[in-house]
């Protein structure tokens, strides 16, 4: 069952849950609620829409928890901090949820000033800020994906591995909101970067000309580009094309490029590095966990899972596990086995870091390339051998993880920075040592 703004949708998981005779509706267990707050509204609603779809996703999997149905309560975040406080309020006291999921960066931060007074988990999934789980580090508040400071290891790896650049001038261009200006410092913070500048566009910008001119203005040769996932990103990185900012500058998505993304792009694609974890199919063959994810999400959206989807189910995954881990929907009773569960998620093994709050995450940066068209047919025919339910979205234009990831087969595969990253709260501090302290 889903409850979006207090309205009830049934959904198959619940439906389980629930008999009926002819004298009427027999009640079935009581469902663990679960809260889910993400924006659902606006230029930032596709991301939102993956948060949810991939929440979503797990619950038809599971199906129960401690063999009573799943609720989800959706409150609209509007990506504001003191409208996430009044949801997260609103989900605890009236609708009783046992835990908040969905939560992204600005969500995230408001609600560490109430986490104490809320009193239930939140596991956040989208939340880049590397002080959520450092120096404001609180006990009701985990995260499953990789922090800013992380995402620099794997930029830095990318910058060693990647000769075009080394030596580079690295302008940001993004939407004037915390995690673009979170990607602007954590680039800015990497040694070996020369940085020319950055540009903020407000979340509703549609024309990149102006922006797009400061950046060739400055003499940029790499724009890291923290635009919001859906039509803004592709919109930027079409007029970064026809504009000629694409002659002089690489591009560098940190949100990754989804499948659907590059199938849209087509050549313009070609180049791009996606510094995010943003292929559903990139780990499947390797793990069960996530082909299993994939087929069940493209069974139930219609549509190849996004980033936001996969982290988003993953710590979904993590919440679930910890509820039958501690076979109880009590706050306390649910932190504690989050200390201690290691669950097998889409995007791989999680589990916390002793004594803090961070998920151990992989993170990857991988550079978008394409092959000769005389080993187009041949390729597409191995993707179409090879292809599932979950995959029918594969575009022409592949990219590769190098390192431990299992690799699609496919021919001439580009360069790639991989990097496997274990930080948490108590292991590096803003300033590089090991001073963080612990949450708990």
């Amino acid at each position: 069952m889903r409850r979006i703004g207090g309205l009830r949708v049934l959904a198959a998981a619940v439906l389980a849950g629930v008999s009926m005779t002819m004298s009427g509706a027999i009640a079935g267990p009581d469902p663990i609620r679960i809260g889910v707050l993400t924006v659902r509204s606006g230029p930032s609603k596709p991301i939102g829409d993956d948060i949810l779809a991939g929440i979503e996703t797990v619950v038809r999997q599971r199906g129960k928890l401690l063999g009573r149905p799943i609720e989800l309560v959706v409150e609209e975040s509007l990506f504001n901090a003191q409208t996430a406080v009044t949801k997260a309020t609103k989900l605890v006291q009236q609708d009783n949820v046992a835990a908040i999921l969905g939560t992204s960066t600005v969500e995230t931060l408001a609600l560490l000033s109430v986490a104490d007074r809320l009193g239930v988990p939140i596991v956040t999934s989208n939340s880049g800020s590397a002080a959520i789980t450092r120096e404001r580090c609180n006990r009701w508040v985990f995260r499953t994906n990789p922090e800013d400071l992380m995402s620099v290891v794997s930029l830095e790896a990318l910058i060693a591995q990647t000769p075009r650049l080394h030596n580079a001038k690295w302008f940001t261009i993004g939407h004037d909101y915390p995690w673009a200006r979170l990607v602007a410092g954590a680039t800015k913070g990497v040694k070996a970067v020369q940085y020319a500048g950055e540009a903020f566009a407000p979340l509703d910008t549609s024309d990149w000309a102006p922006f797009i001119a400061q950046a060739k203005a400055s003499g940029a040769t790499v724009v890291i580009a923290p635009v919001t996932l859906g039509v803004p990103l592709l919109q930027f990185i079409q007029q970064a094309n026809e504009f000629g900012l694409t002659k002089d500058a690489v591009l560098v998505s940190p949100i990754g490029l989804p499948d659907w993304l590059v199938d849209k792009l087509g050549e313009a694609s070609t180049g791009v590095i996606s510094a995010g974890s943003w292929a559903a199919w990139r780990t499947e063959e390797q793990w069960p966990v996530t082909r299993g994810f994939n087929e069940a999400h493209y069974q139930l959206h219609g549509r190849v899972a996004g980033m936001q989807s996969l982290q988003s189910a993953s710590a979904a995954t993590v919440l679930f596990d910890a509820i039958e881990k501690a076979n109880a929907t009590s706050p306390e009773a649910i932190v504690k086995a989050l200390e201690t569960v290691e669950s097998e998620t889409p995007v791989g093994p999680l589990k916390f870091q002793a004594g803090g709050r961070e998920a151990l995450a992989r993170c990857s940066s991988v550079l978008t390339k394409s092959w000769p068209r005389r080993n187009m047919a041949r390729a597409m025919r191995s993707v179409r051998r090879r292809c599932r339910p979950a995959c029918r979205c594969r575009s022409r234009r592949r990219s590769m993880a190098a390192g431990s990831m299992a690799r699609p087969r496919l021919p001439n595969s580009g360069a790639v920075g991989w990097r496997t990253s274990s930080t948490s709260c108590s292991s590096i501090s803003s300033t590089g040592s090991s001073t963080a302290p612990s949450c708990c």
